[in-house]
């Protein structure tokens, strides 16, 4: 039986724990996961099998049509300082409804398969998300170019990751994975369908259960090479602000995950001067799931009090720093480092206080003075770091104009330059409707509240498939929190519900598939028997015994 306490921390008072996780993809604790996932897969009967980069899939064998599959499922790795939903939420629905099937001793024509998806975080990859998805969908990935943030290559980490993964099932007295080139092919998805946590503040505040997602957003990012501080903090400025904009917020989100620039100075321009470093603290969340007005972005809120201090002759900029985070991360703490005159004016101190105040109310962050910056390990890389979340309608060339046009604007201003490099470029991905409408219905029959909207995470359910034949389904749980958060929690009940439909509508997708591939192949044979019967005529052959053609 598939228990919700195997799969996640719930107390006594059976409420879920709030904590944080670090299980980066293709690591130690990533492989724990996968062994308690697998052990749930064996011990439902399911043929496990794993392939070249760690995908990993639990099958219920299709009776008639073996290259035919409803696909559910999700990841188990983490961002760092996660939380405990994200991935697995959508891992435990997937498991649960392959229970369902075999409980309700069906014969269904095609595959059931659970999905645990490879390295979906960006975390351990930096900028490199949804490598097993993209792998199963046929992207040629390098495995010795694509570097992990502890200088080994995606090879190694996968080479590490599958002999610890095999040690630990052989120690738990499971059954060996079978080893194959992919766990899924493209023709044989007819349904793929995914569970997940997101959207924290548009399902609590609108206070339904479920959400139906109809497009996911894809990435778009760029590395800065920015030339000062000043500079860097106006392009922050003004892209944050513009896409706050009413007309813009439901087209993109943009975030900053790195913020981390030195001004030229020497020690000469130091003398008599105080130096002090603020920091700005806000909270980690998810770039995408997070909208514009509901953050509380360090980086954004310390880029407005730089820009708000711009002019004044007292105060000159040293660094910026922000801490090693998820290339889709909100950072929650931007360091500050100033030089001050000892013998600025009574003006220039007063303007000081008054920008921290603004740029901690228009931030959503607080201000503090601080004597232990941030460690040179924990610091993130040089530069700037742009993501860009865009919806349907938005493609990757419009981002990249309206992303250069406020450049070039700033650069005309400031007599700055901006170099920049293009490190990812997606366009989003439509849901099917027919699968909307089917799982409104269930809930509505299940009379459970849920909410049709648009998610602004990558997921590997919109990298997975590129056969335009598939359908395919987002489904949410109604959470708080947010999500990339230690804080990301949700409640039993809402897991549940969440299962308890993705579960329905893989059934109704596996009834819909047993009519569809039953009636094509009936089809097929008739239409063969009536060529056998035209050629045996043609022969002046008569056929012994001969029924009806329908019958036959």
């Amino acid at each position: 039986m598939i228990k919700l306490h195997d799969f996640f921390e719930i107390d006594t008072n059976d409420k879920p724990v709030q904590k944080p996780i670090n299980r980066n993809g293709f690591t130690l604790e990533d492989v724990k996961y996968k062994v308690t996932c697998i052990k749930a897969m064996q011990e439902l009967g399911m043929k496990v099998t794993i392939d070249e980069i760690g995908n990993i899939c639990g099958t219920i064998p299709g009776k008639l049509f073996p290259n035919k599959s409803i696909i559910c499922g999700s990841h188990t790795d983490s961002v760092d300082d996660g939380g405990q939903f994200d991935g697995p939420l959508g891992v435990y629905a997937a498991l649960k409804t392959a229970e369902n099937i075999i409980n309700s001793g069906k014969q269904n024509a095609v595959n059931y398969k659970a999905v645990i998806y490879a390295c979906e975080e960006s975390t351990r990859f930096k900028g490199k998300a949804c490598l097993g998805s993209k792998y199963l969908r046929g992207d040629n990935l390098d495995f010795d170019s694509i570097i992990s943030r502890d200088g080994l290559s995606l090879r190694e980490c996968i080479a590490q990751y599958k002999m610890e993964l095999f040690k630990q099932v052989k120690e738990a007295s499971l059954k060996p994975l079978i080893e194959v080139d992919r766990v899924l092919e493209q023709d044989e998805i007819v349904t793929a369908l995914e569970g997940h946590i997101e959207q924290a503040d548009v399902l609590r505040e609108s206070g339904k259960n479920i959400g139906l997602c109809t497009s996911i957003t894809a990435p778009y990012r760029l590395k800065a090479d920015v030339s000062d501080i000043q500079t860097a903090s106006k392009f922050i400025c003004d892209l944050t602000e513009s896409a706050k904009e009413p007309e813009n917020s439901q087209k993109y989100r943009v975030t900053f995950p790195e913020f981390s620039i030195k001004n030229n100075y020497s020690q000469k321009d130091l003398q008599g001067k105080k130096i002090v470093t603020f920091r700005a603290i806000g909270e980690r969340n998810h770039s995408g799931a997070t909208p514009m007005d509901k953050r509380k972005d360090a980086v954004y809120g310390a880029a407005k009090f730089i820009h708000l201090l711009s002019d004044n002759p007292d105060v000159q900029f040293l660094e910026t720093c922000t801490t090693k985070c998820g290339s889709n991360q909100i950072n929650d703490c931007c360091d500050i480092t100033f030089a001050i005159n000892p013998e600025a004016s009574k003006q220039s101190i007063s303007q000081f206080f008054s920008a921290q105040k603004d740029a901690s109310k228009l931030g959503n962050v607080q201000f503090e003075k601080i004597t232990s910056p941030i460690e040179e390990a924990n610091k993130s890389n040089l530069g700037l770091f742009l993501d860009v979340r865009q919806q349907i309608g938005l493609t990757p060339e419009l981002s990249s104009e309206m992303i250069f046009e406020t450049a070039k604007d700033i650069v005309h201003k400031t007599n700055c330059n901006i170099y920049m490099n293009i490190t990812a470029k997606g366009k989003p991905y439509q849901t099917n409707s027919d699968l909307i409408e089917s799982a409104s219905q269930i809930c509505e029959a299940k009379k459970i509240k849920y909410k049709i909207l648009k998610s602004w995470a990558g997921h590997d359910l919109a990298t997975l498939t590129k056969n335009p034949n598939a359908r395919t389904l987002l489904i949410f749980c109604d959470n708080s929190g947010g999500s990339h958060n230690p804080d990301e929690t949700t409640t039993v009940e809402s897991i549940e519900k969440l299962a308890d439909v993705v579960s329905a509508l893989a059934e109704e997708e596996l009834d819909r598939a047993n009519r569809l591939y039953i009636k094509a192949d009936y089809d097929s044979t008739r239409n063969r028997l009536t060529q056998i019967e035209e050629f045996s005529n043609q022969l002046g052959i008569s056929l012994e015994n001969q029924n009806s053609l329908t019958e036959r």
